[in-house]
């Protein structure tokens, strides 16, 4: 019976067993209508709209058309025929069915919204990870990223008009914010007759220059401007400058014209800031537009260069092309990075190589942008031979004669540089003052070197301890006495770079440009002096004869003219010089104690000369001096030496008179007299019956590194007749 009552109820159909208020369960492949597919919801038909079981309970309450009924209808057939013999099987209960994860408020909001938004929601673009094909150019490519290309173009702002899209835009709107019209192109124009002569680089109109460029000539150009107006406009110039320089260093692909801006503004320091304003690392601020450079690669752009010009390369460019990647090489050779580490103990990032002069032609001075190229070129190989001649070290007391040797290859180095510079000054015909400068730090730079040699002996012979007595008598190679030699070189130098700036810096316009690592090398030359003289009058008790003093009061009285603010470098340099000459007139009022060992002498010297010596820190954190009260410990010579110096010096001096009246045909008879009284108690004994019986012993006394001036003189004498027994 029960056998039989199963396949009985079969036939009659599952519908009559089944309770009323159960749904028929939908094919998956008819979710929604075309109306809730659109707000991306599910179709629900209540059992109240049964009679209507072609509607969905949306498009009811919406009163709009709606598609359910037709996509039943053309759905495919996958449930048996029995799920359509009651129109209450296809209907729904109120509540959602179980297997809905949505909860029923959430749907009840759902289901109640009335209208669809036309506006899509104003989300911010979150910015996309730099893919792997970027190019440097800051382009994608778009046949291995077409997602990020879209993007990329998506950004591009509309611009009907056609104009250059500045990413710095906003840069030049609150520029000319800051300054007129009038204003912004008289900046401009300044910086390129007083400034941009000093980067060595072509000239070109400042209103094509990016906006970063623009801010950067301005707000160096600015000092020349009067006070009021400095101070009304360089504060907010100098904080728009400072957001920029951070956006800058963190581009991806920065641009040439910000890496010459980096430049701009580590050459110059700002004027008008304040004095409570930190000052800029300009070492790390050059540093920092090296290595954008790098990743331009416009270190390849110079071996590229040297390769066209070569014809190694298949195909030749275009003279525009051409042009462009000559400038890019000069931008990368300017070595300013070298003048801004020189003497600071730090190493540049740049290191110029053998062929990098080859890539600039320099041969020609005849116009602007040839005489600048041939400064490019002579600066690069000043600075790269100093950097080359600080690299020699004296270890070893046994080596003293190969360190001499290796001391004689860099300054005929030097010699060979002084072969070109001499001579451009007269056949240049443009940017004389510019000439004359890199002529000054090439002598600055052989200054350095020197002093840097005589460090290196006193610290192979010191060991650590003081100097003992009569040691410079020691240091002798093929028969000269080298710290006598080099000093009174570093004398000769410190005193003719001085002397040259005071007769030539008389503009003070052209002065007041000049760049602040210039006038930190002045400072470190007078600097140099000042210790020169302490060391003497502490080992001799007398002055050094000669107008040093004097020399140290114009170079300040120089410095003073070219300030153009409190603020300026050439300001605090005159400080740090009057402070160290403060110091040795102190020094110099101290009686010196008849005996006393040479602990407490040191210490007695270093209690008074660190009173008046400025920080390191005095000048900026890149134009730090180094000055310390161990600064004359490392090279001090005893009082011996310094005895034969001031002897020396007097004895010189004697000679280059009466050598003067010989020459010259003053009283003749009674200057010959003189001078052979004085040459015989100078040199070896001997008679001087003629003026033309100057023995070889006093020509090597003439013609000594203090009498440079006299050798074209003395040479013309002819060889010396042997004095008679």
């Amino acid at each position: 019976m029960k056998r039989g009552f199963t396949i009985g109820s079969t036939t009659d159909g599952p519908s009559n067993s089944r309770p009323p208020n159960i749904r028929q369960k939908r094919s998956k492949t008819n979710q929604a209508c075309s109306a809730c597919k659109k707000s991306k919801t599910r179709c629900e038909v209540l059992e109240s709209e049964s009679s209507d079981g072609n509607r969905c309970h949306r498009c009811t309450v919406l009163a709009i058309s709606c598609s359910f009924g037709e996509a039943i209808h053309d759905a495919p057939q996958h449930a048996p025929p029995s799920n359509s013999t009651s129109p209450a099987s296809t209907s729904a209960s109120t509540s959602p069915p179980a297997s809905s994860s949505i909860p029923a408020n959430i749907l009840t909001q759902l289901l109640n919204v009335t209208e669809v938004s036309d506006h899509p929601i104003n989300l911010e673009p979150l910015p996309l990870p730099v893919p792997p094909s970027l190019r440097r150019s800051g382009t994608v490519d778009w046949i291995d990223t077409p997602v990020y290309a879209i993007r990329t173009l998506s950004r591009i702002e509309y611009n009907p008009s056609g104009a250059r899209n500045d990413p710095m835009v906003h840069v030049d709107n609150v520029l000319r914010d800051i300054l007129s019209a009038q204003q912004l192109d008289s900046l401009l124009q300044t910086f390129e007759e007083k400034f941009s002569p000093w980067l060595n680089l072509p000239p070109r109109d400042p209103h094509q220059d990016s906006a970063f460029l623009r801010l950067a000539k301005c707000l160096v150009a600015s000092r020349l401007l009067d006070a009021p107006t400095r101070a009304s406009i360089v504060p907010r110039m100098q904080e728009l400058t400072d957001k920029t320089v951070g956006r800058a260093l963190f581009n991806p692909a920065p641009a040439a014209d910000s890496i010459q801006a980096m430049v701009v503004l580590a050459l110059w320091a700002t004027v008008g800031a304040g004095l409570g304003v930190a000052p800029r690392d300009e070492r790390l601020m050059i540093a920092a537009g090296v290595s954008m450079a790098i990743n331009l690669r416009l270190n390849d752009s110079v071996a590229h260069l040297l390769r066209i010009e070569a014809d190694e390369v298949d195909d030749r460019p275009a003279a525009v092309d051409l042009e462009e990647l000559r400038n890019k090489a000069r931008l990368f050779l300017t070595r300013f990075l070298s003048r801004l580490c020189m003497g600071t103990g730090r190493l540049p990032l740049s290191i110029r190589k053998a062929s990098d002069h080859d890539a600039i032609d320099w041969s020609s001075s005849a116009t602007i942008e040839s005489g600048r190229d041939a400064r490019l070129a002579l600066s690069g190989q000043i600075y790269a031979t100093t950097e080359a001649g600080l690299h020699v070290r004296f270890e070893k007391l046994a080596d003293l004669d190969f360190f001499y040797l290796k001391v004689l290859e860099m300054f005929s180095e030097f010699d060979n540089l002084e072969n070109f510079l001499a001579p451009l000054s007269a056949v240049t015909e443009h940017e004389n003052f510019q000439v004359f400068v890199m002529q000054m730090e090439w002598r600055m730079c052989r200054l350095l070197f020197t002093n840097h040699c005589l460090g290196e002996i006193g610290k192979a012979y010191g060991g650590g301890q003081s100097l003992p007595r009569g040691w410079y008598c020691e240091v002798v190679s093929n028969g000269i006495c080298l710290p006598e030699t080099w000093g009174k070189q570093s004398l000769l130098l410190a005193q003719g770079i001085l002397t040259s700036a005071i007769s030539q810096f008389k503009n003070l316009t052209e002065a007041s440009a000049v760049p602040d690592s210039i006038f930190a090398m002045l400072c470190s030359t007078a600097a140099f002096l000042v210790r020169i003289k302490i060391s003497a009058h502490s080992a001799q008790g007398v002055r050094i004869p000669g107008s040093s003093d004097m020399l140290l009061q114009r170079t300040r009285e120089l410095l003073m003219t070219a300030t153009c603010g409190p603020d300026h470098i050439p300001a605090q340099c005159a400080r740090i010089i009057v402070s160290l000459v403060d110091t040795y007139e102190a020094h110099i009022r101290v009686p010196l104690p008849q005996e006393q060992d040479t602990d407490s002498a040191k210490s007695i010297d270093q209690s008074q000369e660190s009173g008046g010596l400025p920080g390191d820190d005095e000048l900026g954190a890149g134009m730090s001096l180094g000055l310390s009260p161990s600064m004359y410990e490392a090279t001090d010579l005893d009082s011996d030496f310094w005895a034969s110096f001031m002897n020396n010096l007097a004895a010189d001096g004697q000679i280059c008179c009466r050598v003067k009246a010989l020459c010259w045909g003053r009283d003749r008879d009674r200057d010959r007299d003189l001078a052979g009284t004085q040459l015989t108690a100078c040199g070896p004994q001997a008679r001087w019956e003629t003026e033309d019986q100057l023995t070889t012993e006093v020509r090597a006394l003439v013609l000594d590194p203090l009498l440079r001036s006299e050798r074209q003189r003395v040479h013309r004498f002819p060889r010396p007749i042997p004095a008679q027994a």
